[in-house]
């Protein structure tokens, strides 16, 4: 029967995106990550959680609504980017769950601070003045290192399905 309600909810996507949805809002809103999002709420873990049975009901009325929420004005489109984003931090935070490339944004930027700030302590330690080789270089080395560290932990998560 769980079955059924995802089978439904994702034709009901595709009808809504043959009659109303053009190809540019289609991309631009990442309409296929309303089928990634209904398949981990149909998943069998979040079966127990009252959350995700909210979700569920939300997402129908968005997957109902979404001629109204993407084409109409700019503030149903915002309803609909704040609704979406409701379910996904409810499934960031509850499930750990996450988007695709967070961790490598997240590890880039906390990396490349670290080098700024290593960068800064070395020039100014060394040199008693500021050095743009050494700061550059520093903060060079940590956005590579926290994208590649990144990466890896998206792989990870993505391997054992915690991946929108």
């Amino acid at each position: 029967m769980q079955n059924s309600w995802l089978d439904s909810i994702n034709t009901n996507i595709d009808n809504q995106i043959e009659l109303h949805i053009s190809v540019k809002d289609y991309r631009f809103y990442q309409i296929e990550k309303l089928k990634r999002i209904a398949t981990i709420l149909d998943d069998a873990k979040q079966k127990n959680c009252l959350d995700c049975k909210h979700a569920k009901i939300e997402l129908e009325k968005i997957v109902d609504e979404l001629d109204r929420l993407i084409n109409k004005s700019g503030v149903n489109r915002s309803e609909y980017e704040k609704r979406v984003e409701k379910i996904i931090k409810h499934l960031k935070d509850a499930h750990q769950i996450y988007q695709a490339h967070h961790f490598t944004y997240t590890y880039s930027g906390i990396y490349t601070l670290a080098g700024v700030v290593l960068g800064l302590a070395l020039g100014y330690g060394t040199f008693y003045s500021f050095n743009p080789h050494l700061f550059f270089a520093c903060a060079g080395i940590g956005m590579v290192i926290g994208n590649v560290r990144g990466a890896k932990k998206d792989k990870h998560q993505s391997k054992i399905g915690r991946q929108l």
